[in-house]
């Protein structure tokens, strides 16, 4: 297997190659180990087991560690930091470029998922034969990860993955990140992202292992790893909601869309595993209290990795069109054979048992207004809406691939297809909340007048603003329908269930002294409140956003003395500019070589500046020896002129020799004056700079009252051809100003002021939530130490 490993390995064998060599080659036998004392029921091979797996884990944290160290010093030897780093970024974003392409992000993945398969094989709490599987599983996806490495390694040298590259080669800065990933936000996202991700790698092994125990006729080791399993999925939930908001604050300022969700391909994909996530840990705890679900538990919580590697496809395939879709290269084949073989062990068992047997008779209830009844609608729910999702991003592939033609699914088919959905689960997820309380009239008459005020609600809409849609009269009839509802839907069902979840709290609180227990419960009303503040925010939100357009001409002549004042195309509000300003990244001085550096660089016409230490004039040609080194600059006496002891900036093209003579040059630099000046006051044509930041100051009115002021900016990438967004953002209690500008130059600039309602309710509710959880968990641990 070694021997095949290195055959896979790139032309050069690197440090940091070589330790995933070894990871893969240990994990692989740790997999195989652990498999085999499964079948065979013995422990034999317990001390093996536990240094190859901890070999494995070790090695992709060091390389892991090394990758991230080559970004901090800039080590452009290395491909995968030439093309993900540069000199001028700040330590945060050299950090954020470790994952920021495929390479990188999968070795982290691996890392921390490495991690959490070698704990349970170490661990005393998850020992026994039928656990031995599920460590077999879970190190047998590392090591998938780990081969992928191996043939798409994140320490290729650049000379071998760029052709025409000589030997040692040392470029003196990198290509740069790519801007969208320059953000605060965006440095923490993938990291939480991926360390959600890991966590679910043990509940899908183990939802796997539950079946396969089943039809060997054994026991089931489900149960008795079940509280750690919930564990692990709260903490992944907690993880993954934490992402997806920060990936949405992302989106509403980096990008300058004004909006935290368009349905893009990435965000939807992100979407899906959460929600069956959620469905998961309904039904699991159901489980762990009730017995039901005794087949659906395990194979949700199996059928959640799937999903993980099915939204990563979609990041990364290039299939699906995306802002998001950072990282380039493709997904491989690695990523295909996780998502086809995790797929038919997760879905393939569990269906096949369930075919066998008969079906999952996990509720006897009969009632069907009951608990049981009312938790299974709950979670089918969650199912719907994750299957809603997923069939928006696969229709227009496969549609594509069948006839040729390409379509696309638009917003209407995510909002009008779900809106019904959540509508409903609110209000059935009310009912649950009054039945648990033991106030079953009281249930079923609330809940028929939420019903009907709910329907009533539907036609009332003051303006067209308040309908879901505008459909045309082709549309499907769903579109039709559901678009023709007002949104004041929402607010009888959304109501009703944060009502009732609170009249649930208090009513179970009551008189309990015990304080694990009410934080627990304040848990559980922290988040299915923040759910319904969520919901009622983001349905009112885009349809009552209202924007206006301001166009500023003359920038150059801001302050000179006078400020400019124009007004928005609807008369609403008047924008003042009271300053602009550009600046460059690198700047002339940053970007220029040092003499030592202009060998190495290998550029036929370097920009190189130094201390002119020495004047010649050789063959009718004045030469200046820059920081007393063999590197010269040289041009026509008519054209050029030097001072020593002067600081020069000059580009021109390089002419090298090959000489030994002591004080001889070992290259020139030929210039003229167009391209030679001092640092004080550099040349303005011989370089461009990365970036290009255009800033303005601004003060908005709204009438004679202020609304805001401060600085929007719009940066331009001339690596990439890339156009960067700052907005100004006024945030209030009943909603935001957003103010961006589309384009920024000394010429002009043209603005959109938008009015957000509600929009910091979607935060809160969000925040809420997570908050909630946290409360649930620190609830359930300290009920369990007593």
């Amino acid at each position: 297997m070694m021997g095949t490993l290195l055959s896979m390995v790139p032309a050069s064998l690197t440090g940091g190659t070589l330790l995933i060599i070894v990871a893969a080659f240990t994990g692989a036998l740790a997999t195989v180990l652990l498999f085999y004392s499964y079948l065979a029921e013995t422990d034999e091979f317990r001390k093996p087991i536990l240094l190859t797996s901890g070999i494995a884990t070790v090695s992709l944290v060091i390389a892991h560690l090394y990758l991230t160290y080559q970004f901090i010093v800039g080590d452009y030897t290395n491909a995968y930091v030439y093309q993900n780093s540069a000199d001028h970024l700040d330590l945060l974003y050299k950090i954020t470029g470790v994952y920021a392409n495929h390479e990188g992000s999968i070795l982290f993945w691996a890392t921390l998922t490495a991690i959490v398969a070698t704990y349970t094989v170490y661990s005393s709490r998850f020992q026994g034969l039928g656990s031995r599987l599920v460590q077999s599983l879970s190190l047998g996806v590392v090591t998938t990860f780990a081969v992928m490495l191996v043939t798409q390694s994140p320490f290729t040298p650049i000379e071998v993955a760029r052709s025409g590259v000589p030997d040692n080669y040392v470029p003196p800065d990198g290509s740069g990140l790519n801007p969208l990933l320059i953000d605060p936000w965006m440095a923490i996202h993938p990291p939480i992202t991926f360390a959600s991700y890991a966590l679910l790698v043990v509940p899908f092994a183990l939802g796997v292992t539950h079946f396969v125990a089943l039809f060997r006729g054994q026991d089931s080791v489900f149960r008795e790893w079940l509280p750690s399993m919930i564990l692990w999925l709260r903490v992944s939930w907690l993880l993954l909601t934490a992402a997806i908001l920060f990936g949405a604050i992302w989106a509403y300022g980096v990008l300058g869309w004004g909006g935290f969700w368009s349905w893009d391909p990435v965000e939807t994909a992100v979407l899906i595993p959460w929600l069956w996530l959620t469905a998961t840990l309904h039904a699991a705890n159901r489980y762990s209290k009730t017995g039901e679900y005794k087949l659906f538990a395990p194979a949700a919580a199996a059928i959640i990795f799937p999903l993980i590697i099915f939204a990563t496809t979609v990041v990364r395939s290039g299939v699906f069109r995306s802002v998001h879709s950072f990282a380039a290269g493709g997904i491989g084949a690695g990523v295909l054979f996780l998502l086809v073989v995790t797929g038919i062990l997760a879905v393939g068992l569990p269906l096949a048992y369930w075919l066998l047997n008969g079906g999952d008779e996990s509720s006897t209830d009969r009632d069907w207004l009951s608990h049981g009844p009312i938790f299974h609608a709950v979670v089918l729910s969650f199912a719907v809406l994750a299957f809603i999702s997923v069939w928006g991003l696969l229709f227009p592939v496969v549609r594509s691939t069948i006839t040729g033609v390409e379509v696309s699914v638009g917003q209407d088919h995510y909002n009008l297809w779900s809106y019904p959905v959540v509508v409903a689960m609110l209000i059935v997820g009310g009912l649950y909340a009054l039945l648990d309380m033991r106030k079953r009239r009281l249930a079923i008459g609330a809940t028929v007048a939420v019903t009907v005020a709910t329907l009533i609600a539907a036609f009332i809409a003051p303006s067209g603003n308040w309908y879901l849609s505008d459909p045309a009269a082709h549309d499907p009839i769903v579109y039709r329908v559901v678009g023709n509802m007002s949104v004041l839907s929402i607010v009888p069902p959304a109501l009703f269930f944060a009502g009732t979840w609170t009249a649930r709290f208090v009513s179970r609180a009551k008189g309990v002294p015990s304080r694990s227990f009410q934080m627990r419960e304040a848990g559980i009303l922290l988040i299915h409140v923040g759910a319904a503040v969520m919901i009622i925010a983001i349905s009112f939100i885009y349809l009552f956003a209202a924007s206006s357009s301001v166009v500023v001409v003359g920038l150059e002549d801001v302050g000179n003395p006078d400020t400019i004042v124009e007004e928005s195309d609807d008369g609403q509000y008047t924008v003042e500019v009271t300053g602009y300003d550009s600046d460059t990244t690198p700047g002339v001085e940053e970007a220029a070589l040092t003499p030592e550096e202009v060998l190495t660089a290998y550029e036929d016409t370097p920009l190189v500046r130094g201390e002119v230490t020495a004047i010649d004039q050789i063959e009718g040609t004045t030469v200046a020896q820059l920081d007393g080194s063999d590197i010269w600059l040289a041009g026509s006496p008519n054209s050029v002129s030097f001072e020593e002891g002067e600081e020069v900036i000059a580009r021109g093209t390089l002419f090298e020799f090959d000489s030994e003579a002591d004080g001889e040059a070992e290259a020139y630099v030929y210039t003229d004056e167009e391209n030679l000046g001092t640092v004080s006051d550099p040349p303005s044509d011989v370089h461009t700079p990365r970036v290009i930041d255009h800033q303005m100051d601004i003060t908005v009115y709204e009438g004679d009252e202020k609304v805001t002021s401060g600085t929007i900016a719009a940066q331009d990438h001339t690596d990439n051809e890339m156009n960067t967004n700052d907005p100004l953002i006024q945030r209030g209690l009943t909603g935001d100003t957003y103010v961006v500008a589309t384009e920024i130059d000394e010429i002009g600039a043209g603005l959109t002021i938008t009015e957000y309602p509600l929009a910091n309710q979607i935060w809160f509710g969000v925040i809420m939530g997570m908050v909630g959880m946290v409360l649930l968990l620190v609830g359930d641990r300290r009920r369990n130490a007593n």
